[in-house]
Formats: structure tokens, sequence, C-alpha cells
């Protein structure tokens, strides 16, 4: 096997583990927003962290370790092609992102969620808006969207800045779509 089929097959596994990580701490804040319970609510949280920690990070790091190495490899410009600069900058803004304002909603989610259910409190709204600004829902939400938008760019190679433009235009629009149902979904099932 040579250097460039192990990138390769590198960049591969640490998309799946992201994406796998993105869709599972998806679905534990979408049980997050479900339940009225606040044991549900604290085990979400812990589950949200224990995903991001074991798979999303880890994916981050080998994405970001062997896409520096392929674009090294392969002797692509880093501002050269649209497809290129699009995925590298979608990264770096979802890894600032996501190492910052992600990691402190779901700590701090973590971290009331117990205090609450040690001294025996009930989940309220007021606690759930607390650990979920608007802010932190809207940032939050971008995952999977801006996740598809990079994996577009790779896969497609789209080589005008146009089409680049469009697929984070329809990602925002889909962030958007997320942000507004999937909360008041998920509290329509959960009651």
């Amino acid at each position: 096997m040579d250097y460039y089929t192990l990138l390769k097959f590198g960049h591969i596994v640490g998309f799946i583990l992201l994406g796998g990580g993105l869709l599972a701490v998806f679905i534990s804040e979408f049980q997050a927003y479900r339940t009225t319970d606040m044991k549900v609510f604290a085990e979400a949280a812990r589950y949200t962290a224990i995903f991001y920690d074991s798979f999303a990070v880890p994916g981050a790091v080998l994405v970001g370790l062997s896409g520096l190495l392929l674009i090294l490899e392969l002797g692509l410009g880093f501002f050269e092609e649209p497809w290129l600069v699009g995925m590298w900058g979608l990264f770096l803004f979802e890894l600032i992102e996501g190492n910052t304002v992600t990691r402190f909603q779901f700590r701090k989610t973590l971290r009331r969620s117990r205090e609450a259910l040690e001294r025996g409190d009930q989940l309220t709204d007021d606690l759930r808006d607390e650990v979920r600004g608007l802010f932190n829902q809207i940032v939050h939400f971008l995952d999977i969207p801006l996740f598809t938008v990079i994996v577009y760019c790779g896969t497609v190679r789209p080589d005008s800045w146009t089409h680049v433009f469009i697929a984070i235009g329809i990602g925002l629009i889909f962030t958007t779509l997320i942000k507004f149902f999937v909360p008041r979904i998920a509290r329509q099932q959960g009651q």
C-alpha cells in the first residue's frame, strides 16, 4: 500500500468517525429536547459528551491531519481550488466553533443537569432554555449541514465559487429549518 492510499484511507475513516459522532450527538440532543424527565435529560447530556469526545473529536483530528498531508502529497495549493478552500475553510470553522462554543454548551448542560439531578429538581423550560440559548442552538445545528457541505466539496469538487457558495447557502437554510423544527417536533413527541 502506498502513502497516498494510506492517507486517503485515513481521511475516509476520519470522516466516518466525525460524521458518526455528529449524528450520535444529534440523536442524544434530540432525546434531550424530547424528555421532560431530569434523569433522561442528564443522561442525554452525558451521551452527548461521550459521543463528541469519543468519535467527533478523534475523527476531526484524523480528517485534519490526513487532509493536510494529502494536500501536501498532491501538491495542491491551499487557495487554488474553490472546492479545497471550501473543505478546509469550513473544516477550520467547524473545528474552532466545535471546540469553543459547542464544547462550552454541552459541558454546561452536563454540569447543570447533574447539579439539578442531585438536588432532585424537575426539568423546567427555564433550565432547558438556560443551557440551550438561541446562539448555542444555531451553532450546534450547523454541524451536520456544514459537514455535508464539506463532504460535497470533497466528492463533487466544484470548480466554481458559485457552486461552493450555493452549497453553503443550502446548508444554512437547512440549519435554519433544523433549528426551527427539531426542538418543536421533539417536544411534541415527548408529551
